[in-house]
């Protein structure tokens, strides 16, 4: 892995994600990351699941309850425009 890999949380990944479920039992969720949104007071993974639990469906997977999170494909992260100068001045 080089120092330029970037393993954050990209829209259009996919990823596969480990939740707490009831009791000792845990939910796995493999789609396509569509991004972060809030649920109740809580910020939340939105991902459109793959396969046999319903294509299509999206998950809404609370932050809280994330075990850990396996990339399977990782998206091109886009390169933000906001870099800008802004002229700063001081007075005094």
């Amino acid at each position: 892995m080089s120092t330029e890999d970037n393993y954050s949380l990209v829209k259009g990944s996919v990823y596969r994600v480990r939740s707490a479920g009831a009791g000792d039992q845990g939910i796995e969720t493999e789609g396509e990351f569509l991004g972060y949104q809030q649920f109740g007071e809580e910020t939340s993974l939105s991902i459109r699941i793959a396969g046999k639990e319903g294509p299509g469906s999206v998950r809404i997977i609370p932050c809280s309850a994330v075990l850990y999170v396996d990339v399977i494909r990782q998206a091109p992260q886009e390169k933000s425009n906001n870099s800008r100068k802004e002229k700063v001045e001081f007075y005094g």
